[in-house]
């Protein structure tokens, strides 16, 4: 009984362990197909294995073992790197405890689906070669920033940024550099590694005679308390002016709901992936809030904004010990978590000023360009989200953006928005209902937020020099 017991178990391991190569082998392909380098250059390397015992040509086998010992290499670092990017974003940016050995490859599939590993690496020992973004969408989530970034790629001349994460909604719009998803790297001269190539850009302007321009829609820049002190040191330490920063907004009480949705459907995601307990380790127990009101109350708490604050030292330009390398765990992508957003993503004011002084400081403040004669405004641009929806508003608007991307370039090749755009309908990434009606916010709750954010509307009108329709 013991041997048949014994010989049972080996059977299962061994049928266990050839259903994940099945599954391995399945996703490599499926990748490669859909343009995934890693899985391209795996496929690679096995066919070299297949052909090496057939050539029977000395010479023509010391030249397909050179491309052997290559191929292996940049397959290892690939590999290497997709696992050590997976655990990341498990523990940090899914917020989620890593699965055990049995119920890994779900998520991991899932990540090697999305995650670009060697392209990451190849740029990483380019970035001395590229260029910073001319225009940096900083935010809101939520606000139309997709639909934006969307306008702004299908313009003549841009050339949008790169990704790691290889999704429709993600890719050539956001970097999420700042924020930490590249293993917490946040060193502002190293944030070159996500856009063209110089060679490219002097390529296009000189031989070509074409307008070049570049952006990065990472919507999570607003409410980042480090964001702007490592974005304002990336130019001031490159001898650049600095960019054309745009702000996206919306009433804010539509916007703290449809976050709400937004992240409560993501950690389903997360759960459909087998990733199913929380990294209490890394946030805390009380986390993720169950109500919207406690999402609130949570935000607010004196041990949230405190983390915000030691967030805010950490890259402050009086902190003479600041380290601008890394960003730690906990800060990523906002300290706390996500949800931490609830109540300082709609406080557009607040938000908006951070960015103000901290550019102010740091370039001076005559040195902004901005697109509205009556804002007070140096440096950020308010684009509310009704613009986006207006087929009427959206071309006057795209094209005193643009207006001051040419100022700032002084390029003799304008760029300009053609009002054809607009005919295409953009709307990128629409909010979607809430999976879990249980978590639906009560009219009780939304008046609390509408009143919460009555102030900071106050002072955004102010800043904006105009009034909002859902402000009343």
């Amino acid at each position: 009984k013991v041997m048949n017991s014994d010989s049972l178990l080996r059977r299962g391991r061994l049928c266990y362990g050839i259903h994940l190569v099945i599954i391995m082998l399945k996703a490599i392909f499926e990748n490669a197909f859909n343009g995934q380098r890693l899985a391209q250059w795996t496929l690679l390397l096995v066919v070299q294995i297949i052909i090496y015992p057939i050539l029977s040509d000395s010479s023509l086998k010391q030249i397909c073992n050179l491309f052997l010992v290559l191929t292996a290499s940049i397959n290892l670092c690939g590999w290497v790197f997709l696992i050590v990017l997976y655990r990341h974003s498990v523990r940090v940016i899914f917020n989620r405890k890593l699965p055990t050995r049995t119920s890994t490859l779900p998520s991991f599939t899932v990540h090697f689906a999305m995650l670009r590993p060697l392209e990451i690496i190849f740029r990483y020992v380019t970035l001395r070669f590229r260029v910073l973004p001319d225009i940096l969408v900083l935010g809101e989530v939520r606000c139309g920033t997709t639909t934006l970034c969307q306008h702004l790629a299908s313009t003549y001349g841009c050339h949008p940024p790169f990704c790691l994460w290889r999704h429709p909604e993600l890719d050539k719009k956001e970097t999420f550099y700042f924020v930490g998803h590249y293993l917490g790297m946040v060193d502002p001269t190293k944030y070159r590694m996500c856009f063209p190539l110089a060679l490219t850009k002097w390529f296009h302007q000189r031989v070509l005679r074409r307008p070049f321009f570049t952006f990065d829609g990472c919507a999570q820049y607003l409410t980042s308390p480090t964001a702007p002190y490592l974005i304002a040191k990336a130019y001031k330490d490159a001898d650049q002016p600095p960019p054309i920063l745009v702000a996206c907004i919306r009433n804010p009480l539509d916007q703290a709901l449809s976050w709400w949705t937004y992240e409560n459907n993501a950690m389903l995601w997360g759960n459909n992936m087998g990733l199913t307990e929380w990294n209490t380790q890394l946030r805390t127990a009380a986390y993720p809030p169950q109500t919207i009101s406690r999402a609130l109350a949570f935000s607010l708490s004196d041990e949230v904004q405190q983390m915000y604050a030691d967030a805010e030292e950490l890259f402050s330009t009086k902190n003479e010990n600041a380290s601008t390398c890394c960003l730690p765990n906990w800060a990523i992508t906002w300290p706390a978590g996500q949800l931490s957003g609830i109540g300082r993503n709609g406080s557009f004011a607040a938000n908006i000023q951070r960015y103000e002084r901290i550019f102010g400081e740091s370039f001076g403040s005559s040195a902004g360009i901005t697109m509205h004669s009556k804002s007070s405004l140096r440096f950020i641009n308010i684009i509310p989200l009704d613009t986006l929806a207006s087929d009427d508003l959206l071309y006057p608007s795209m094209q005193r953006l643009l207006d001051c991307l040419n100022l700032r370039t002084r390029c003799k090749e304008h760029i300009t928005f053609s009002e054809q755009q607009i005919y295409f309908g953009i709307r990128r990434n629409v909010g979607t209902k809430l999976s879990n009606i249980a978590m639906l916010p009560t009219n009780e709750e939304k008046a609390t937020l509408k009143q919460f954010f009555a102030n900071d509307t106050k002072e955004l009108e102010k800043l904006y020099g105009n009034t909002f329709a859902w402000s009343s």
